[in-house]
């Protein structure tokens, strides 16, 4: 008995039992959901204007598969790209799909659109699994991937890949030039990060430049036909200015943005550095120019606040919008305008066209499995609503919309800015085949407001990228 009246050992309970019991008090407060589900406006018409939505589908998992490795896969559903013709008639729906392998597992940037709205390019950061895998130790053992794929999209009742071209390890991120001359492509090899294709005028793949970016911010690159290497730690984003004259690269680990001025010749393309990189974010994702050039709008997760992974994705805290004002001739041409709070794991966001408006789609914490308990940003997912200055560059955050539904990553506004849609990977339940893209209404005014119609277009499971043909 005389080891209980030891004040070390009461001490040493007592701090125990206080931990236990602020486990508990933790666990309880992640039953407190403090986003709401938006209500359906059932008198709500549905309209969307524009040429045509492209959706890329990622058949090879589930949304929960990044939480415990199991694919959950599906014989005969594949990988997809969905045309869906516009103004959208919501009673007949034109949709028409092609396969093309595509994944989720990068930002939602994998589609890139030619200006003339004729051509769709689609990279493929990881690999179908072999037929029979439906269990992985880790995701990241998802095979890589290494191709990107050309659609003709001329004929929008009939899409047909033209090409499917090997690029390169993992290529995760790609957009293409003002003009269409070119498509930038980042890859996950070091010494490769960045590779430059210049596009034939039937708009199949061309000259293809290879670019090490170096920890010096130095760039260089020298045409080639094929790549290979090991994984490398960033996972850089890059997004030309409308210019055509400018990269803008997210970079250094996701927390900082680049500059870079890209010059052609008849056989070579330059990427040079301009000044220092600006740190700026805790985890970026991909970046977006307003259409003047004037500022550039990238969305930062929080997910690297804690040494561990697994805690960063458990614990990240609110998310954020940041707007950072361009100047090419400063010294430091990137400049910190505005930041503010958004929902949790603002992945993917949109731009209205006349740029007075931005929603970031927060997957909040829908990648968490069914096996774990009840916890804060699991059950759905949710729209920030935020107003934009474009003049001054600064943010305003006026609301956030809870709805159904599973790591949602990306959307886009119509084409008049009075519609938005979301693209949602799956929802949760056993097995499940398909996702969808669910459309919400603007409601333009001096307090700007978003109204969710209830009405969803079912694509194939996995739809984690949406752009718009205008």
């Amino acid at each position: 008995m005389s080891i209980l009246k030891s004040k070390w050992l009461r001490r040493g309970l007592l701090f125990c039992a206080g931990l236990l019991c602020a486990l508990v008090i933790y666990g309880l407060l992640q039953l407190i959901e403090p986003v709401r589900i938006a209500p359906i406006f059932d008198n709500s018409t549905v309209q969307f204007t524009g040429e045509a939505l492209l959706i890329a589908s990622d058949a090879d998992m589930v949304a929960t598969a990044y939480g415990d490795a199991n694919l959950d896969r599906v014989p005969g559903v594949e990988d997809t790209l969905t045309l869906v013709e516009l103004a959208l008639n919501a009673e007949q729906p034109a949709v028409a799909t092609v396969p093309v392998s595509n994944s989720v597992m990068s930002w939602p940037q994998v589609i890139a659109v030619s200006p003339d709205g004729q051509r769709a390019y689609v990279v493929e950061t990881r690999a179908r699994p072999e037929d029979g895998i439906n269990k992985l130790e880790d995701i990241d053992q998802m095979p890589a991937g290494s191709r990107l794929t050309v659609v003709d999209i001329s004929r929008r009742s009939q899409p047909t890949v033209v090409e499917s071209v090997d690029v390169g390890r993992n290529p995760e991120h790609i957009s293409i030039s003002p003009n269409g001359e070119f498509l930038a492509v980042n890859l996950d090899e070091p010494g490769r990060e960045l590779l430059i294709v210049e596009l034939q005028p039937d708009g199949r793949l061309g000259l293809r430049t290879y670019i090490s970016m170096q920890s010096d911010l130095t760039a260089s690159g020298t045409a080639s036909g094929t790549a290979s290497g090991d994984m490398r730690e960033d996972n850089q984003t890059a997004i030309w200015h409308p210019s055509g004259q400018y990269m803008a690269i997210v970079q250094g680990q996701n927390r900082q943005v680049g500059l870079y001025r890209v010059q052609s010749t008849d056989d070579a393309v330059s990427v040079d550095a301009m000044g220092d990189p600006l740190v700026v974010g805790n985890y970026l994702s991909n970046p977006r120019f307003t259409s003047d050039g004037r500022f550039l709008l990238v969305p930062d997760l929080k997910w690297g606040l804690y040494g561990d992974s697994i805690l960063s994705y458990l614990l990240n805290t609110s998310g954020e919008m940041i707007a950072l004002e361009f100047d090419p001739e400063a010294e430091d041409p990137f400049r910190l305008v505005s930041r503010v709070k958004v929902g949790l794991s603002p992945e993917g966001f949109a731009l209205s066209p006349d740029n007075s408006l931005l929603a970031t789609v927060n997957m909040r914490r829908t990648y968490l499995p069914r096996f774990l308990p009840a916890w804060r940003g699991k059950p759905y997912s949710s729209l920030s609503l935020v107003q934009f200055d474009p003049l001054t560059g600064q943010l305003n955050t006026i609301e956030e919309y809870g709805f159904e539904g599973l790591l949602p990553e990306q959307a886009t506004f119509d084409a008049s800015g009075n519609a938005i849609a979301v693209v949602v990977f799956n929802y949760r339940e056993p097995m499940p085949e398909e996702g969808a893209v669910e459309f919400w209404n603007v409601v333009k005014g001096a307090s700007p407001r978003l109204e969710r119609t209830g009405y969803r277009l079912d694509v194939v499971r996995g739809a984690h990228d949406i752009v718009l043909v205008p």
